[in-house]
This record gives structure tokens, sequence and C-alpha cells, in this order.
């Protein structure tokens, strides 16, 4: 569990906040955020470059002379990648450059990159009431405040991207603004600052969350042998009617017995 300072508009520290996620294990920690990056990175690239080859590019169907007799080399196609204008030999291809990665991994790298940054994790409260109207001038002089100088670079997450959001942020290139939907590694990681919201920060609390834990004082539950669950009571009442029917199992062997002395 660590904890984080929250700041309001004026740059004073109003209070803290928690943040305890579920991270991955030390030892795995780095590659697991070296896996995510690499498919983030790698999904945007979009593979437009492509080349023909000498069956793509138009023309060059007729042969350019016969075979023999005209002392230059045997030739089939105008279109031969050996020819200006011809094919190329092994160029580049259109293709996509997918990654996969399973989305349990992928949660837990967003958890642990996330976690990663407390020490950089400035939470402020809720400004957008504060941009009437929307300045540049007025969000950088608040980064100052919250002390994100003017050569550092900062990451502003907060829980929906809005009109008056990006045209106050759009300018400042060394603030990158993002919603809630948009949270990946690579923005994490790239940046001086992670800015968040109060709001944000506990739509992230409710999503990732710790798993609810039993409640306390509740009576457990056996398991019968048919798999369906059966309580204590239950049982006291199935006990009655065994000891109803010993009565019967005694009556019975003492008829077998007088059976057999007759």
């Amino acid at each position: 569990m660590a904890n984080c300072v929250v700041k309001d508009w004026q740059g004073e520290t109003v209070g803290n906040a928690e943040l305890s996620l579920k991270v991955a294990r030390p030892e795995t920690a780095s590659h697991i955020l070296y896996l995510a990056v690499r498919r983030q990175m790698t999904n945007a690239r979009q593979g437009n470059a492509h080349t023909k080859t000498r069956a793509e590019v138009r023309g060059g169907g007729r042969k350019p002379w016969k075979q023999k007799g005209t002392g230059r080399a045997r030739a089939g196609s105008i279109r031969s990648p050996l020819w200006r204008k011809g094919g190329v030999i092994f160029g580049p291809r259109k293709r996509e450059y997918n990654l996969a990665m399973n989305r349990k991994e992928r949660q837990l790298a967003l958890r642990t990159a996330l976690q990663s940054r407390v020490e950089d994790l400035i939470v402020v409260q809720d400004f957008q009431e504060q941009l009437n109207p929307p300045k540049t001038r007025t969000v950088a002089q608040a980064l100052l405040r919250w002390g994100v100088m003017e050569d550092q670079s900062a990451l502003l997450i907060v829980p929906q991207r809005t009109e008056t959001l990006e045209r106050a942020i759009r300018n400042i290139a060394r603030v990158k603004l993002i919603g809630l939907d948009q949270i990946n590694v690579f923005d994490l990681l790239n940046v001086d600052w992670v800015l968040i919201t109060t709001s944000a920060l506990e739509q992230i609390k409710v999503r990732w969350g710790a798993e609810p834990t039993a409640v306390a004082g509740a009576e457990p539950t056996t398991t019968a042998v048919n798999g369906s669950p059966s309580t204590p009571v239950a049982a006291e009442s199935a006990q009655p009617s065994a000891q109803a029917a010993e009565p019967a199992v005694v009556e019975a062997e003492a008829e077998e017995q007088s059976d057999d002395r007759e």
C-alpha cells in the first residue's frame, strides 16, 4: 500500500490517497512490462510499405527479342528485376504487425506500471470547473503549482476526455491527456509525472481493487455427497429418521430368529 498526496487547484496539499493494486512479483515485473510495451509498439506499426514483384508490374508480357542470333543476352520480359522499371526482389510487402497477449497479463502489466509510478504520482482534485473559459495558460500555471516544471513531461488521466479539457491542454506539447479507457503501459512509463484526478482514481480502485472477502461471522456450509450444499440444520433433521428406523431393524431380526427355532 502506498500513499499519494492530493492537491487542489492552487497546489496546496489537502490530503492523502491510498493506492494498493495487485501487481506482478518482483522477479517477473520487468519482463511482464517489457512484453506489454513490445506488444503496444508493435501493434502500432501500420505495415503499409509494399513493393511489386515482376508478376505485378504492368507490361512485360512480350519477349523483348528472340532467344538467339541478336548477340545480346537472353531476356524474357522487360519487367525483370534486373531492368529499369522492373519488379523488386525481396522488397517489403504489406503485412500486419500484431502480437497477442493474454487479457489477464495485460491487466497485470497495467496495474504493475501504475503502482510502480507511485513516487511520481500526483492526485489532483477535479478542476474542470476552473477552466471557464478553457485557457492553455491557466493549465500551464496550474502544472507549475502542482510541481511539474516546464522541462518535464506529464500524463494527465481523467475519467473521460471532454472538449473543454482538450482545448485547454492540446497546445501543451509536454502534457498528454487520456481517459480511463485509453490508459496504457507505454504512456505510464514514458513521462516524468503522472497526474490523475480524484474521480479517476476512485474508478481505478473500483475496477482494479482487491477481491471482496467473505463476510465475518457467516456460518460455513458443508457439501453433501451429491454435490448439493447442506446446512447443519438439515443434518440434525435427518438424525430422528435414522433413530426411528432402528426399532424396525430389531423387530425384523427377532422374527427371523423365531422362524429358525420352529
